[in-house]
Order: structure tokens, then C-alpha cells, then sequence
């Protein structure tokens, strides 16, 4: 089918709007309720029961994500086209695990997202952000995984220079513009799988923001965007506004891995926060409990539209970098990070992809000269100067 262009309401994602029923609610995070609520039994069935009495859904799909089969059954062609840019579509062989009803054309008042851990089901109506069905398919991922001893990252990952790496970092910080560098190679730009092998893609997709898209700052995407076009299987989020974005396959980034495969254990992890207040240094190295504190805190500064209703810079702190798609406590993920990086000896880094002490914002080109940087000086196994060639280049 042709290019899709949609312009979405709300346009962001509804986090707040998502409920949990059956009996493995137990297992959630009952302390951070904007993200984990428990429904009624009785208002689920009766959103189950709107859901189907459509008879509308024209497009029934199926993608193994993580291990995981997933359905997708969705009435907008739109929906549908995002859904085969973010996953491999394959044939229906086995029955699903886990199945999404999506529905657009269902009149209600605001969004609903309701999971149902026990029958498997997720039901998506009264939204039209493409998002929800991605971030959707994580969250249970995302719940899933930690039982299987899988750690589920909000994160990208590619190699560079005989190195895995990964990125860790909420939406607007840098993740997909960063991992996308010409001199890398993409594993994937926003969920990535770590298990007993080495890492994973969950997905074989890319869904780019488009502000500042330029062949100059932004080759890689902006390549992959015009090849997508050429393909008739781009798909433009919101066009003109500040959380516009576009999704297309993972096989129109030419530096990327087209197929999904295990990778090695990664060599370096990246922290990003986008710092609007300039408190962090651009680039610095740590371990042991700053890890964990980092990790368990997910510092940033929101960016406007990456929510419905956000539409300022402020603070925000999302526990693992991605504090709506992971339902378990934090320190189950933590605990799992934590065991994996001293299990393989990784290096680990934060990095400020916001402003500097004056308020100026780091250039790209800086930012992803200390990436490249600490890099390079880890492979050469000297921490002393790895420590004092970052000092100097900040300095600089």
C-alpha cells in the first residue's frame, strides 16, 4: 500500500489509561499506580464484549517478538501498515500467545488499554497514536521475560569497532539519532533482549523522530526515511508536531542487521539523559551502586508531546528508562542488570545529551564524539585513560 500520513489523537501515548486484570496482577509494582492499576473484572468483559461486537477487523496479524507470538487483529489499514514496519509479520502456524484487539473506529470518550495477564489479551480502543500497539507488545514483554531470567531493555543497540553496545534512554534523549550514527551498526533503535547468549532484537523496526531530520545530522535516518518512501512503506506520525515521527523496516537502514539474530554480551552501556538544567558533565564513566541508582531512577527531561498533555520541558524520572513498559518492581530489572554487567564485565557511562552549565545544548557531533571516544579507549583495555582522554575532551 501506499506512504501513510496520520495525524493522531491524543498525540502521544496514554499510559495512565492502562489497566491490568486477572490474578498475576499480584506480580506488578502496586507503587508506581500511574502505570500499574487494577481493573474490574466486569469492566473488562464489557469492554471484551464492545471490542468484538465490530466485526470490523480486516487486518489479522501474527510476529514473534522475544520469543513471544503475538496477534494482532485492527480495523485501520494505518495501524496495520505500522505493525509490518515494527515486526516481522509471519504465517499463522501455532496459535498465538498473546493476542491485540485494536480498534479505531469504537466511540469512546478517552483512550482504554486493558491487559488481561491471565487470558492473554490485550484490548487498544479510543486512541489512534500508533505507539500504543509497540508499546503495548513491550509491556508484556516486559512482564514476561524477568521469569525466563531475560532482561527486557527500553534501549537501542549496535556494534562498532568489534564492540556491542548498548543505549538506555527515554523518548527525546537521543536514542534512535545516536545509535544510528553511519560509523555503527544497528541491532535495533528503542527494545532490545538480554539473556543467557547475549542480546536481542524485540523489534525489526525504526520509529524516528523527525525534528531536525537533516542529511547532514541525521544520515542514517534520513537515508533510510527516503528508502522507506521509495518503498511506499513509510509511515509519517503527526506531521509538524514536536513529537512527530516515522516508523519504516529495519532493511531500509543500510547499516543495520536486516534479520533478527543473537548477538554478543555487550561490551558498553550508555546512560542518556537529556538534562535541560546542565548538572551532569557530557560524558562520564561509573559502576558499582551509581548504576543501579541511575538505572532504578531513569533521570530526563521530558520533552514536549513524548505524553498526552505534555507540552513543556520538565524533570521526570521513569525507573529503567522506560517506567510505563516495565510492570514488575524496578528491582527485578535492576537486580538482572546488575548480575548481567558484573557477569561481563561492561563498561558503563552516562551521557548528558542536554545542556551544558551556560545552557547551550551539546552538538551532535560532540556528543557522539565521547561516545565514540569512550569506545575506542575501552577496547584498548586502559581504564586511567580512558578516564583522562573523556576529562580532556570534555575539557575541550
Amino acid at each position: 500500500m501506499p506512504n501513510i500520513e496520520i495525524t493522531t489523537s491524543p498525540t502521544g501515548r496514554s499510559p495512565e489509561k492502562k489497566y491490568f486484570f486477572g490474578d498475576k496482577t499480584q506480580h506488578l509494582d502496586l507503587t508506581r499506580p500511574k502505570y500499574n492499576k487494577i481493573g474490574n473484572q466486569s469492566d473488562y468483559d464489557d469492554f471484551y464484549n464492545q471490542m468484538w461486537s465490530l466485526e470490523n477487523y480486516t487486518h489479522d496479524l501474527e510476529f514473534v517478538s522475544a520469543g513471544i507470538r503475538f496477534r494482532v487483529c485492527t480495523n485501520d489499514d494505518r495501524h496495520a501498515q505500522f505493525v509490518r514496519n515494527m515486526f516481522t509479520i509471519l504465517p499463522k502456524s501455532k496459535p498465538a500467545d498473546f493476542i491485540i484487539l485494536h480498534n479505531t473506529d469504537l466511540k469512546i470518550d478517552e483512550p482504554k488499554i486493558y491487559v488481561h495477564l491471565d487470558r492473554n489479551e490485550m484490548l487498544i480502543a479510543g486512541t489512534t497514536f500508533l505507539g500504543e500497539i509497540k508499546k503495548g507488545a513491550f509491556g508484556i514483554i516486559s512482564f514476561i521475560l524477568p521469569e525466563q531470567d531475560i532482561l527486557p531493555m527500553h534501549c537501542s543497540a549496535f556494534t562498532y569497532n568489534n564492540t556491542t553496545n548498548l543505549m538506555f534512554g527515554l523518548s527525546g534523549t537521543g536514542k534512535t539519532t545516536l545509535s544510528s550514527d553511519p560509523d555503527y551498526k544497528l541491532i535495533g533503535d528503542d527494545e532490545i533482549a538480554w539473556n543467557d547468549q547475549g542480546i536481542e532484537m524485540i523489534e525489526t523496526g525504526c520509529y524516528a523522530k523527525s525534528e531536525g531530520l537533516t542529511p547532514e545530522t541525521h544520515k542514517t535516518i534520513f537515508d533510510a526515511v527516503e528508502l522507506a518512501r521509495s518503498r511506499d512503506t513509510l509511515v509519517v506520525e503527526n506531521p509538524g508536531a514536536a513529537n512527530a515521527r516515522l516508523s519504516y523496516p529495519i532493511d531500509c537502514v543500510e547499516n543495520a542487521y536486516h534479520e533478527p539474530q543473537q548477538f554478543d554480551h555487550p561490551d558498553n552501556i550508555f546512560f542518556l539523559t537529556m538534562d535541560a538544567k546542565g548538572v551532569f558533565p557530557p560524558v562520564s564513566k561509573i559502576s558499582g551502586d551509581t548504576v543501579r541508582r541511575f538505572f532504578e531512577t531513569g533521570y530526563t527531561s521530558q520533552m514536549p508531546g513524548t505524553e498526552a498533555g505534555t507540552d513543556e520541558i520538565k524533570p521526570l524520572f521513569s525507573p529503567c528508562y522506560g517506567s510505563p513498559f516495565m510492570p514488575r518492581a524496578v528491582s527485578v530489572y535492576s537486580d538482572l542488570l546488575m548480575k548481567k554487567i558484573e557477569q561481563h564485565n561492561c563498561n558503563v557511562y552516562l551521557i548528558n545529551t542536554g545542556m551544558d552549565s551556560s545552557g547551550v545544548r551539546y552538538s551532535l557531533d560532540f556528543t557522539r564524539n565521547c561516545v565514540k571516544t569512550a569506545i575506542d579507549l575501552a577496547v584498548e583495555d586502559n581504564s586511567q585513560d580512558v578516564l583522562k582522554t573523556l576529562e580532556q575532551l570534555i575539557a575541550e
